[in-house]
């Protein structure tokens, strides 16, 4: 079977840099480009699978990018997912009022970015990770229940526990996991079959 192919738009040479070796190392066929001109000669003769896509960038900016390469000639239907800086909630619901599969917003945690990726791609069994467990079984628990999608209150209940305490688990699951939020958390820890 041949390898999926990506896209990475990027004008920072470092970003392009770290999230290619990271897609590379999980086994993709990555191609990169740092400007609009380029993105577009380069998906054109390439037709990726999954397109990475920053939106401020000279000339080109990522939205016009967009537009073009879901236009003809290129006529692109691959997932297009925004990797950018701007977090305001105005630009995210413009990048998917344009349709973008999802708007991953910088700095991020490259084995979120990757867990997206897979999720784009349709491969929704990703490999388990080697990565040693840093939670107690209490805090597996908490996180199973908030992977379920209960609230505060009901794992509260669940578990018999007060929602301070609760919350204090979620606390130490996110230090340990150096996330941000429960999405995270639920992303890296199924990603390494902890949950």
């Amino acid at each position: 079977m041949s390898k999926r192919r990506i896209l990475v738009v990027d004008d920072e040479a470092d970003i392009r840099r770290l999230v290619a070796t990271a897609l590379e190392a999980s086994g993709y066929d990555v191609h990169v480009a740092a400007d609009g001109g380029e993105a577009l000669r380069e998906a054109a003769r390439y037709l990726p699978d999954l397109v990475l896509l920053d939106i401020m960038m000279a000339g080109m900016d990522g939205y016009a990018v967009y537009d073009r390469l879901r236009a003809k000639p290129i006529d692109l239907r691959s997932p297009i997912v925004f990797l950018t800086a701007r977090a305001q909630i105005d630009e995210r619901l413009l990048g998917f009022q344009m349709g973008a599969a999802d708007y991953v917003t910088k700095p991020f945690h490259i084995k979120e970015l990757l867990a997206r990726v897979k999720v784009h791609l349709g491969e929704v069994a990703p490999p388990r990770g080697d990565t040693p467990n840093p939670l107690t079984p209490r805090e597996l628990e908490v996180l199973g229940l908030l992977a379920g999608g209960k609230t505060y209150k009901q794992m509260a209940c669940a578990l018999d526990l007060s929602q301070s305490t609760v919350r204090n688990h979620l606390h130490n699951v996110y230090h340990k996991l150096d996330v941000v939020d429960r999405a995270q958390a639920v992303i890296v820890s199924r990603e390494n079959g902890w949950i």
